[in-house]
């Protein structure tokens, strides 16, 4: 296994390290806090389980250690909670109440080693067993790490932000340009006012538009909604997130659905069945279709839906429709959305009248990636860029197959970005100064992603951790992943 060290310290400059292999030989380092710990007793790691002589439990966990010499018996306390483990016994005691063990706790070279997970988690602490770094990692949302990685004649220069998505107090979310669908924001900007431990530039957009709209060219899920969609119906690589910790990478179609539940008194029966299809949502028409399309506009676009296209304009309130009005750049309710009707699709305008009750649904068609997630009600964020870089474990990356021909993502090398994810919960925001697709993904394998992607690179490539730039975007950008603490 490749593994690097992670223990960059805001204001402290970031060490330049060599990934090396980690043998099962090698010493346990822990970390606390992002911060590496020093022990003059090493940690075991004996059936799984990582164990620490106790006198650290008093040390950095600030609780109070007795030994009874008599029943081999140690007692940790911190506040009301109270730890009792028997040399030996299987058996532990929290606050009376009896706990099975995996492995109970020994001694060894006259020290009595107790397990630290175990110990930690009674106490409210949360304790990470990092498999690629063969590491623990104690109440720690992200930790940061520049490296050179050397293979095929070649040396780059990486860049990267871990986060412990297992941690209760991680959260991810997608911040947009000025909190404006189509609006572009420095990503140090997007990441303050997220007050986020860590941020990645997102996926692709129209980045040499002289004039906004400047808006996403892939699907973003926000809040637990579509609310970009630039793929309708077709599958993309794309990231997605739950509120509970859990994310994948899969390659996914997204479409939206417009659905009747009370029709208004002056409306036919049959309207009822045949719903109403969305074709895009947070779009200008000029990106979409200048034909005519039904498009969505809601709060996520800002004030006004910013749709010059003369159309019809069903305003939405509360799920009921309260006007229908013509013109252009109309106003978006905060609690509800606007159905812009225009070109050779008005001859639906009177399928919408005022009083009509209505909602839409999110559908989501999963070809490769975890149904599970990937759910209205479950999704809580997402973006789609691509290509794919590595699936399960193995380099698949193919950027034709995914309908990529621009050399900068087929030929050239160029600065690059990509999002991975490892078997143990882990996600990893990735930079890189300058890389071909192909040795992004050779990287991101060595990094010890079991799947990722590459998203926006070039002058759109930063990234954010802590209060500083580790890659500085040579643009302002349209939309970007950012970390954030519960």
């Amino acid at each position: 296994m490749c593994a690097f060290l992670l223990c960059t310290l805001l204001g402290t400059p970031t060490p330049v390290i060599n990934v090396q292999a980690q043998t099962s030989n090698s010493p346990i380092p822990i970390y606390i806090q992002g911060q590496k710990k020093s022990f003059d007793s090493l940690p075991i790691l004996r059936d799984g389980r990582v164990f620490l002589p106790i006198r650290y439990i008093s040390e950095y966990f600030g609780a109070q250690v007795t030994w009874n010499d008599q029943t081999k018996t140690v007692t940790v306390k911190q506040g009301s909670k109270t730890i009792s483990l028997q040399i030996g016994n299987s058996i532990a005691q929290i606050d009376g109440k009896e706990v099975s063990l995996d492995v109970p706790a020994f001694i060894n070279g006259a020290r009595t080693y107790v397990p630290l997970r175990f110990i930690g988690e009674a106490f409210g602490r949360y304790v990470d067993w990092d498999q690629t770094e063969r590491a623990v990692y104690i109440d720690t949302d992200a930790v940061s790490s520049t490296m050179q990685m050397s293979f095929g004649g070649k040396t780059f220069n990486v860049k990267v932000v871990k986060v412990f998505l297992n941690n209760p107090h991680v959260d991810l979310k997608i911040a947009y340009g000025q909190n404006q669908i189509g609006l572009t924001e420095s990503l140090l900007s997007m990441a303050q006012r997220s007050n986020a431990i860590a941020a990645i530039n997102g996926t692709f957009f129209r980045a040499y538009e002289t004039t906004n709209p400047k808006e996403p060219s892939g699907n973003l899920v926000i809040d637990g909604r579509i609310e970009h969609l630039c793929f309708r119906d077709k599958p993309a690589t794309t990231f997605g997130f739950t509120k509970d910790g859990r994310a994948d990478i899969g390659l996914i179609g997204m479409k939206i659905e417009g659905l009747y539940v009370e029709l208004a008194p002056d409306m036919e029966p049959w309207i009822m069945d045949m719903g109403w299809y969305v074709g895009t949502i947070n779009r200008s028409p000029q990106y979409w279709s200048t034909v005519g399309s039904i498009n969505l506009y809601t709060p996520k676009r800002g004030s006004t839906t910013r749709a010059y296209n003369g159309g019809t304009n069903v305003i939405v309130r509360n799920n009921t429709v309260t006007q229908v009005i013509h013109g252009d750049n109309v106003s978006i309710p905060r609690d509800g959305y606007v159905i812009n009707i225009y070109g050779s699709e008005k001859k639906y305008e009177d399928r919408f009248h005022v009083g009509t009750v209505l909602r839409y649904i999110d559908n989501y068609y999963v070809y490769n990636g975890n149904p599970d997630i990937w759910q209205q009600g479950v999704i809580d964020g997402a973006l789609s860029a691509g290509p794919r870089l590595i699936t399960n474990g193995k380099i698949t990356v193919n950027p034709e197959a995914e309908n990529y021909t621009t050399l900068k993502i087929t030929e050239y090398s160029m600065a690059r970005s990509a999002l991975g994810l490892t078997k143990d919960n882990k996600l990893l925001m990735v930079t890189v100064s300058s890389a071909k697709i192909e040795d992004l993904a050779t990287i991101m394998q060595k990094l010890g992603a079991y799947n990722a992607m590459n998203i926006d690179g070039g002058a759109s490539s930063g990234l954010y951790y802590k209060g500083k730039l580790l890659t500085i975007p040579g643009r302002d950008l349209s939309n970007a992943l950012v970390v954030i603490r519960k």
